[in-house]
Order: C-alpha cells, then sequence, then structure tokens
C-alpha cells in the first residue's frame, strides 16, 4: 500500500486542504473504535504521552527495517554458503557452519530450507523450529518430520528430504 502522506502532520493537511480545496471534511468514522486503525491512532497518542512521539516512532521503524534487511542478507549469505543441493535426490545438507550464526539467521534460514524440501507456501511455526534448532544443538543424531520434510542429524551434519 502507497501512502505518500503518512508522515505529514494531521494539522498540516487540515490546512492544506482549506488553502488549496476551501474546506476540510471530517470523516466520523476516524473516530469509531470498531477500525483497527482508530485503536492504532489512539495507542500512538497514549505512546507519545509517554515519551515516544512521531519521530520517534517513524526513527524505530526505519530502524527496524534496516535491521531486518540485514539479517535477511545474513540469510541468503548462510543458505548460499552452508546448503549443499543433492538435486537429483532433492536432499539439502546442512553444514556444521549453518548453525553457527546468529539465532535470527539461523531460525529463518532453517525457516526457509523447510518450506523448500517441503514444497510448502507458508512457514512451519516458530516454535516448531525452535525445538528443531534445540535438537541441533543438544543431541548428535535424531530424525523428525517438520513441513513435509525429514530432517535428520547424524553426527554434525543436518540432511533434509521430502518426507
Amino acid at each position: 500500500m502507497i501512502r505518500p502522506l503518512i508522515k505529514i502532520d494531521k494539522n498540516d493537511l487540515i490546512y492544506l486542504s482549506n488553502y488549496i480545496f476551501g474546506m476540510y471534511i471530517k470523516d466520523p468514522s476516524n473516530e469509531d473504535e470498531k477500525f483497527k486503525r482508530v485503536k492504532i491512532r489512539n495507542f500512538l497518542q497514549q505512546l507519545g504521552l509517554e515519551g515516544l512521539d512521531r519521530k520517534k516512532f517513524f526513527l524505530t521503524i526505519k530502524n527496524l527495517k534496516f535491521a531486518n534487511e540485514n539479517i535477511e542478507f545474513y540469510t541468503k549469505k548462510n543458505l548460499e554458503d552452508n546448503v549443499t543441493v543433492l538435486s537429483q535426490k532433492n536432499i539439502l545438507i546442512l553444514k556444521e557452519n549453518f548453525f553457527s550464526q546468529s539465532s535470527e539467521v539461523v531460525f529463518r534460514s532453517l525457516t526457509e530450507v523447510i518450506k523448500i524440501v517441503g514444497k510448502k507456501y507458508y512457514a512451519v511455526r516458530g516454535k516448531k523450529i525452535d525445538k528443531i534448532i534445540d535438537l541441533v544443538n543438544t543431541k548428535s543424531s535424531f530424525k523428525v518430520t517438520l513441513g513435509g520434510c525429514i530432517i535428520k542429524k547424524v553426527n554434525q551434519t543436518v540432511i533434509l528430504s521430502k518426507e
């Protein structure tokens, strides 16, 4: 969704509307609590009272976006560097370094390989991914199924194949 005026203060928009069109129309739905946008707007006003003003809020969103882009970069790098594909057998081998990245990179990388091998559009639940990561870190060998995949660990190698 494109919202080019989102960063412009409401009072400035009212002034512009009055100046350019000679009027401003007040939409009563902007006060109706049954709409999520109104609830969010009211929540943001409460945060403003606690010291989180509009500028800080947008800076926080910008910083989170930047952090997410970095995590996506390192997730892609992890997949490129630490996954071997045996395409004839539709098997992925995760190298030992796959799991030595930051926890969020490992989480996203494992989620992605399970989606790929299991041929699923949606990712499996985060709690289940966390359980697999815990198994990898604590067990020398195991075999489980998740998201249409067989996930097997033998020594320090994790192998994913279609269920």
